[in-house]
């Protein structure tokens, strides 16, 4: 009984693993074409899921230039990826495109969450799996 335990341990750390690092790939560029290009994408991300629109935007509906630097921007949609399974009610579209984009993206975040939280784990406190 163990030893399966063990086994299917074993192959799950490999599939989070080999997931965080196929996620990686594609999210080399994603993550620079969403922080450094147009604003349309973030626009369209805040439109979406942001909980309070007024912090981001004035009343005309133009970004305030305290959210348009390229690492404001980048760590939004950082903190959108990491939160998205938990503020996914928010979405107003039913678009299959953004909500796929959204969970590839969310689970690349999570899997290597998961990856450093397991390492501090094992190496850190010293308990294996």
């Amino acid at each position: 009984m163990i030893e399966s335990i063990d086994v299917i341990l074993f192959f799950a750390r490999k599939v989070v693993a080999i997931y965080a690092i196929a996620w990686s790939f594609p999210s080399v560029l994603v993550l620079p074409v969403i922080s450094l290009g147009s604003f349309k994408h973030i626009i369209f991300i805040d439109k979406q899921l942001a909980k309070d629109l007024n912090k981001y935007y004035d009343d005309n509906g133009y970004m305030r230039p305290k959210y348009q630097a390229s690492w404001d921007v980048g760590s939004r949609f950082t903190n959108y990826c990491i939160a998205y399974p938990f503020i996914r009610h928010r979405e107003k579209t039913n678009s299959k495109k953004f909500k796929a984009f959204m969970w590839w993206n969310a689970l690349g975040f999570w899997s290597w969450i998961m990856i450093f939280f397991l390492a501090f784990l094992e190496k850190g406190l010293g308990i294996s799996f």
